[in-house]
């Protein structure tokens, strides 16, 4: 199978997917092990000389999970975009940033609520730029093999606590109207920054590749988004400062991909109800029960939505008979490229057509 092939055979399935009206349909990523090339941390690099050379080392990388994909017949496009730990999600504001081994962090900017009136986004702020010669950068490397990915980003509220700290966390109980004007001015930024997100990645049949995944997205969805700190706070919350503003930016889009974390579920029936959710992705953190050992406490808190959910092979030979009440897309942990060729077809055999 050609590369354009796989492309349209992996488009297909997923508006398929996407558009499919019963439960009981099921798209699969696998992950196989492989010998990459270590990626040296981020703080080695001086990025206003030194991007393209970052971004090789994410490319060498990468191009070696491709290679031990090759022709596996699974609903993932080999992809990529710039990224940078966290940066990327918010430092486009104009924020300075921590560098740290594994990840790097943005510095809060927001010192006091009258910052707030001087805020403003543009594309000359470095981390911006980063972001978009990165693309530009990776656009040069393309041959054939891969496609640009969407980055996503975050949610207002999550982008709220970069710009303001943990400061935020008391400003909802003591300073809501400011609250409030900051979930306003980050839902209209976050929209602004994703159009360019969309301009940068690669358009695949109207849609693009998301990068948690590596499936395709329909056209004009904005994801993936994050809402981290709502994990933080009460679903009171979570209500009045989140979630107003989710609808306010997603209302904008055919739909959306939303990322939650299975440490803390209470706020997850909510985000549920967004108009337009298309897919849900529930992550497993540490010291929680996995997520496919968890199934019936989340299919209980997340409404109906499309799943996306990890887990190792074992897993989904265990419980993918329990899955067939919802729409899901499977990230499984393989042993090895044997191993993912049978979990391909254990979980085309037990889904819904979607040819």
């Amino acid at each position: 199978m050609t590369f354009e092939d796989h492309l349209d055979h992996v488009v297909k399935r997923a508006r398929s997917f996407y558009n499919a009206n019963h439960p009981g349909h099921f798209l699969v990523n696998t992950i196989i092990p492989v010998d990459s090339p270590k990626i040296p941390p981020l703080f080695d690099f001086d990025l206003d000389h030194q991007l393209t050379v970052w971004l090789d080392h994410k490319l060498a990388a990468a191009r070696s999970l491709w290679r031990a994909k090759r022709e596996l017949d699974d609903d993932s496009i080999p992809a990529i975009c710039p990224q940078f730990g966290i940066a990327e999600h918010s430092a486009w504001l104009g924020l300075e940033v921590q560098f740290q081994e594994d990840t790097c962090l943005p510095e809060p900017l927001l010192k006091s609520p009258d910052d707030l009136d001087r805020m403003t986004y543009t594309e000359q702020a470095k981390w911006f730029q980063y972001m978009k010669k990165g693309y530009e950068y990776l656009h040069t490397k393309k041959d054939g093999s891969f496609v640009l990915s969407n980055r996503g980003t975050m949610t207002p509220m999550d982008l709220a606590n970069a710009l303001r700290g943990d400061e935020l966390f008391t400003d909802f109980i003591l300073q809501p109207d400011f609250v409030h004007r900051l979930m306003k001015f980050l839902a209209k930024a976050i929209d602004w920054y994703y159009r360019h997100l969309c301009d940068w990645a690669d358009e695949i049949d109207g849609g693009f590749v998301q990068y948690i995944g590596n499936g395709w997205m329909g056209p004009n969805f904005i994801g993936h988004l994050s809402n981290d700190v709502a994990m933080l706070c009460s679903t009171q919350i979570y209500e009045e400062f989140g979630f107003p503003y989710e609808i306010e930016l997603t209302k904008k889009y055919n739909g959306s991909f939303y990322h939650v974390h299975n440490e803390k579920l209470h706020f997850v029936p909510k985000v549920a109800e967004l108009s337009g959710l298309r897919l849900l992705e529930i992550s497993n953190d540490p010291k929680t029960r996995l997520a496919l050992d968890d199934v019936e406490r989340i299919f209980s808190m997340s409404g109906i939505a499309n799943l996306m959910l990890h887990g190792t092979s074992d897993q989904v030979r265990n419980h993918v008979d329990k899955l067939k009440t919802r729409n899901i897309f499977l990230q499984v942990s393989c042993e090895d490229r044997k191993d993912a060729e049978d979990i391909i077809a254990l979980v085309r055999d037990r889904s819904r057509d979607l040819e």
